[in-house]
């Protein structure tokens, strides 16, 4: 099943997938500002939530993702190109998402973003800003190239069935879907056009910016925030953590539990659960940054906004968590080496 989801502000249009026998569900460039809309959808159809893929790194609204996985537990995936922080898969072209039975492609489709990707399901797909109801996203901003995405759009989503129902991420038009054998024959920035026809049309479009890209960019590198109007939490990529930890001066609390996979204790790590704020606020009065850390990076997510809001400044998620710090192949040269 599929639904298609609108939110005026952005005129973005976001969709949640689901795979029919096992119920389970992945959203795609979930809005934050929907996200109790999002989430009464999936509970009115009964869903359980898997994956939040994000197309890219958004211009004109702020991405649900981390909203989402701090409510459900959802994982959360977004092209490797984007170099966004605080997801559990970066994605390259030729992955496969699972939801139940129900494979999800992805598809680099570059050129609007550098790490802009297309979600392939059946005989749909999911394009993003790559290719749009007669038109296609712009490429003047966020290192966006009118080559790449001519070559997107023709060589990749062009070679796909023309009976391919193609679903944007945006029409100001109040249209639905489109064809790819429509898209082929009647977009008019693509149909006859050659590529340096097309560097002309896009080079001469002279569009305004985004009203919120001062904003939803960098929030969307790291995710985004948990709630609307709120600022992004303070976060850190594995790597960077690998470089900057030092025992000496930091502290580390790691809020995993005994179900958790490869739960032996890390060095230099106090192990608290997400309830034990008082503790950490201690630890971080005595520390120059307190990072928390957990095993996928949702429930430090979680306990670093409860230490913001409660006044502590020198908190920091370690994004993605021990998965992501194996993952990087860096933890033990901050000392985080496992027992056991």
């Amino acid at each position: 099943m599929m639904l298609q989801l609108f939110d005026q502000d952005s005129s973005t249009l976001t969709y949640i997938v689901a795979d029919a026998a096992t119920r389970e569900a992945a959203i795609i460039d979930p809005v934050l500002g929907q996200l109790d809309r999002d989430l009464g959808e999936l509970e009115r159809h009964g869903l359980t939530l898997r994956w939040i893929l994000d197309t890219h790194v958004h211009a004109d609204h702020e991405t649900g993702a981390n909203a989402l996985k701090s409510v459900t537990g959802a994982s959360s995936a977004v092209g490797a190109a984007c170099e966004s922080t605080g997801h559990d898969r970066m994605l390259v072209d030729g992955d496969v998402i699972d939801i139940g039975s129900t494979k999800i492609g992805v598809i680099a489709t570059p050129g609007h973003t550098p790490g802009s990707m297309s979600f392939l399901v059946g005989g749909n797909v999911f394009t993003g800003d790559a290719l749009l109801i007669e038109g296609c996203g712009r490429t003047d901003f966020q290192n966006g190239s009118s080559d790449e995405l001519y070559d997107s759009v023709t060589q990749r989503l062009f070679t796909l069935p023309e009976t391919t129902v193609v679903w944007p991420g945006h029409d100001y038009r109040g249209r639905a879907s489109s064809t790819i054998g429509h898209e082929k024959h009647r977009n008019p920035r693509f149909a006859g056009k050659d590529r340096d026809a097309f560097r002309s049309l896009m080079a001469g479009l002279n569009l305004a910016p985004p009203k919120h890209i001062d904003k939803a960019v960098p929030a969307n590198r790291s995710g985004g925030a948990l709630h609307a109007g709120e600022a992004v939490l303070p976060m850190i990529q594995p790597a960077q953590f690998a470089s900057r930890f030092d025992p000496k001066l930091d502290a580390l609390v790691d809020l995993r539990d005994s179900v958790d996979a490869q739960c032996a204790p890390f060095e230099n790590a106090v192990c608290l659960s997400t309830t034990e704020i008082p503790k950490m606020q201690a630890i971080a009065s005595n520390a120059r940054t307190l990072y928390v850390l957990c095993r996928s990076g949702r429930r430090s997510l979680v306990a670093t906004e409860a230490l913001v809001k409660a006044g502590v400044t020198n908190v920091c998620n370690v994004t993605g968590g021990v998965l992501a710090l194996n993952a990087s192949r860096s933890s033990t040269s901050v000392g985080a080496q496992a027992h056991g």
